[in-house]
């Protein structure tokens, strides 16, 4: 995609937009986004999965938006049904990335209150009635069959990037979390599914969690997931105080399926990016992620 077309699209059918600047923002995988005016976003999917990610978006965030305490991408502008080019619109959410060095320059108070802001927004999010917007029922068992056929693709697209004692650590680790019936005893709830620093926006002039956006990955399955991002950039600690604030179900098996599994193997999709884009330092940084969990401890 191009971004003279685009900009061209969107003034001819927005006239309010002539005016504003244009720029491009190619941080994100899956859709090409367009910033204007500094004020709006303009997501434009860019496979046939991100458009159907886009409408299911569509559909679930207006009934979200309520539910949560936090801002959400709140859509004013889409494509008609019968464009060739899909797209989004949406004012862009005050706030920056809450990355890890910056968590640590707020007061103990403040992070109590974001983690009582995530913690909030998981309750409200995972209360989602999943019946609203998918068709078959959701059950567990389908996300044993994702991680089984997650390690099929991982054999069939990574081994050859990997040394062999890193592809047996794989194979051990896959397998010893599929053998876990008590694993798979959850209740699926809707899941955010990429909750990272990058997506949580922090006002840093009224010291708040602002607004969580991002829903491009989301999807029904295992609540648990939605705590890896939290745990791997803030911490165990941390994560724990988010938990103390989450009023959703927390199973016997929640924690352990974070520490010993999702923590884990979430590298592989970096590592699945980067060998698609053919991108040499993010394999290694995927393959260095993966090899410091598979060292043996105490070494």
């Amino acid at each position: 995609m191009q971004l003279d077309p685009l900009r061209k699209l969107l003034q001819e059918r927005y006239p309010e937009l002539r005016n504003e600047s244009f720029r491009v923002d190619d941080t994100g995988w899956s859709n090409f986004v367009v910033i204007v005016g500094e004020k709006m976003i303009f997501r434009f999917p860019k496979t046939e999965e991100a458009k159907a990610i886009i409408s299911r978006e569509m559909q679930i965030l207006p009934q979200l938006r309520s539910m949560v305490p936090v801002a959400i991408p709140q859509f004013v502008y889409s494509s008609a049904p019968t464009d060739d080019i899909k797209y989004v619109g949406y004012p862009m959410i005050v706030g920056k990335p809450l990355y890890r060095e910056e968590m640590s320059g707020l007061s103990e108070q403040e992070q109590e209150k974001v983690a009582e802001a995530i913690g909030g927004f998981l309750s409200g999010l995972h209360a989602y009635p999943l019946e609203k917007s998918f068709d078959k029922a959701i059950d567990p068992g389908l996300t044993r069959v994702f991680y089984e056929n997650l390690l099929a693709r991982i054999e069939r697209k990574a081994f050859s990037y990997m040394p062999v004692k890193l592809q047996q650590w794989t194979r051990q680790t896959f397998q010893s979390f599929l053998a876990n019936p008590d694993y798979f005893r959850f209740k699926p709830a809707l899941l955010h599914n990429d909750l990272k620093p990058e997506h949580l926006l922090y006002d840093f002039e009224n010291r708040r969690l602002n607004g969580i956006i991002d829903f491009g990955a989301m999807g029904a399955g295992d609540p648990a997931y939605d705590f890896v991002g939290i745990y791997r950039a803030y911490g165990a600690a941390f994560a724990h105080k988010v938990l103390s604030y989450y009023n959703r179900e927390i199973d016997a098996t929640f924690l352990d399926r974070i520490t010993t599994f999702y923590v884990k193997t979430i590298s592989f999709w970096t590592l699945f990016y980067g060998i698609d884009s053919e991108n040499p330092k993010l394999i290694q940084y995927a393959l260095g992620k993966l090899e410091r969990f598979a060292q043996p401890r105490g070494t």
